[in-house]
């Protein structure tokens, strides 16, 4: 892939942000908003990010040497041009030429259209790699992750605080049919209070567009310590918040309480990116 390819590709995506949206084709991409504009602004990105961002506008990476041109300009073997008395540069061309003013050599052209055969296929296959490259890529969601979750203290909004250079590849097939791409923010978990089913520095993926409390569900809540993942339990007309680890308390949802997200997925790294 050379710089011109990568230029083409950042003008395309800035003609599909400025037709849709930036928010609405980080949504349909799978990249996360940060990520978009480091990209048309001329900044490095990664590979899995411009074949994500391809696939998605019907476009092909490839990155290797160029198959264009004319297959019969291509070079020879070095054993085949030194069997014919050609040149080392000499090409398909020039060994069919050789050939041609030699009638006991007929067996060797055979074999020469064996050999243009087998450079065809591996041309072909060759092509093939980056595409099954990110058949593997397309089953993961890139997922930003917030270094820090914060309250605004006019509003008392929460806030999440994205990276734009760091998100985590979440297996799709682990993600609820209910997690909204568009929403899904990655958080830390700290603490021992949901062990065994959340440890302490495991990643929690969140749906903020799903607040609403749901009975024995996963949820992050919003506290006077900050955000932590509790489970919800209804009692009446009230919500408590259960620890799974018995030796830590559960309480009733206090009014300062909020809650901010339901619980996608929840695990160690390594299993993110498994």
């Amino acid at each position: 892939m050379t710089l011109r390819d990568v230029d083409y590709l950042r003008r395309a995506v800035r003609k599909k942000i400025e037709k849709e949206g930036l928010r609405p084709f980080a949504a349909r991409t799978g990249i996360p908003v940060g990520q978009l504009r480091s990209l048309v602004e001329g900044r490095a990105a990664r590979y899995t990010t411009l074949a994500s961002i391809a696939s998605v506008m019907g476009l092909q990476l490839y990155i290797g040497r160029g198959l264009r041109g004319n297959p019969a300009e291509r070079g020879l073997p070095s054993e085949i041009a030194e069997a014919l008395r050609l040149p080392s540069d000499a090409s398909v061309a020039d060994a069919v030429s050789r050939i041609d003013k030699d009638v006991m050599a007929s067996r060797l052209r055979e074999g020469m259209s064996v050999v243009q055969e087998l450079t065809d296929r591996a041309a072909a296959a060759a092509e093939l790699i980056p595409r099954l490259a990110f058949r593997e890529l397309s089953t993961t969601r890139m997922v930003p992750f917030a270094r820090e979750v914060r309250s605004r203290a006019d509003t008392g909004e929460v806030e999440f605080e994205e990276s734009a250079e760091l998100s985590i590849a979440v297996a799709e097939s682990v993600l609820p049919s209910w997690a909204r791409a568009d929403r899904l923010t990655c958080i830390r978990a700290v603490g021992r209070s949901m062990e065994p089913t959340v440890r302490d520095g495991d990643l929690v993926v969140l749906d903020r567009d799903r607040p609403a409390p749901l009975d024995a569900e996963l949820f992050a809540v919003w506290t006077g310590e900050g955000v932590v993942v509790r489970r919800l339990r209804r009692a009446g007309d009230r919500w408590n918040l259960i620890s799974d680890n018995p030796s830590h308390p559960s309480r009733p949802m206090g009014e300062c309480d909020r809650v901010v997200g339901r619980v996608a997925w929840c695990g160690p790294q390594a299993a993110a990116h498994a």
